[in-house]
């Protein structure tokens, strides 16, 4: 049995890993709030992108920090961290 990688969802019921469904493969619980989560999370760092793309670094580090505490992932940690380096790096004088 291998582990799930870092940032995988899983049932908050029988901890089954997360496969897209509304429904929990092994234990049958209702994932519907999980998806939900999921989806705004990620939506959250898309945003966090665009706002880069258009130089709102500190709006793009508060997105991306949302989106963690939603449903921290890898890939949100790093773009945690370039929001956080550009906003410093344009705040400097």
């Amino acid at each position: 049995m291998t582990a799930d990688p870092p940032g995988a969802a899983s049932c908050p019921v029988c901890r089954a890993r997360f496969r897209g469904a509304a429904r929990c493969t092994r234990c049958g619980a209702d994932l519907t709030a999980l998806m939900l989560f999921l989806a705004h999370a990620y939506r959250l760092r898309q945003e966090a992108r665009e706002l880069l793309r258009h130089g709102d670094c500190l709006k793009a580090l508060a997105c991306v920090e949302h989106a963690q505490r939603l449903h921290a992932t890898p890939q949100g940690n790093l773009l945690r961290w370039i929001c956080a380096t550009a906003s410093k790096q344009s705040a400097a004088p």
